[in-house]
């Protein structure tokens, strides 16, 4: 599948669990507490990508062998029976507007079913964001592996990979 970023951020969501609207005039440090607070909840994993791009992403639904230029796993819980594979420029609109409900309409082919349940989510960056724009080549930019969970992992205490200061947004214009 293939996902647009436009401010260096991707996301999985529960899309029958993730709560979505925050406020119609929301600030930057409060839009972060409110995803923090998702994905303690089990509803919402983000991490930064080091770029914006339009990025390949592989979803298994196993334990693959993929090795990258930096990983994290992280606790999602699904119900409803699928995953949403989105970006920031999503999440802020279901941030700004109570009407805006995850999956939009453009965003059906990002759905990934999977059976209800608890799992770990490995993300796999398969390149250097520094040193190159992707993966190339038609390989994946972005391996997700989702597994049953076999014990109990720690909700992410913030996004991975995002380095800036958490009062200070993402410059669309850069």
């Amino acid at each position: 599948m293939e996902v647009s970023d436009d401010s260096g951020f991707l996301a999985v969501v529960v899309p029958a669990a993730y709560e979505g609207f925050v406020a119609p005039d929301w600030q930057f440090a409060q839009l972060f507490r409110h995803f923090t607070a998702q994905m303690d909840r089990r509803s919402l994993l983000l991490w930064g990508t080091g770029l914006k791009g339009v990025w390949r992403v592989e979803v298994r639904q196993r334990r693959s062998r993929a090795c990258g230029f930096r990983e994290v796993s992280g606790p999602i819980r699904v119900v409803g029976g699928t995953v949403l594979v989105t970006n920031y420029e999503s999440l802020t609109m279901a941030a700004q507007f109570a009407d805006v409900r995850l999956p939009e309409r453009h965003q059906r082919d990002l759905l990934v079913e999977l059976p209800d349940g608890e799992y770990a989510c490995r993300v796999v960056q398969m390149f250097d964001p520094s040193a190159a724009e992707s993966a190339g080549a038609g390989k994946p930019d972005f391996v997700l592996d989702f597994t049953r969970a076999a014990s109990v992992l720690e909700s992410w205490p913030g996004v991975p990979w995002f380095e800036a200061a958490p009062d200070a947004a993402p410059d669309p214009a850069t």
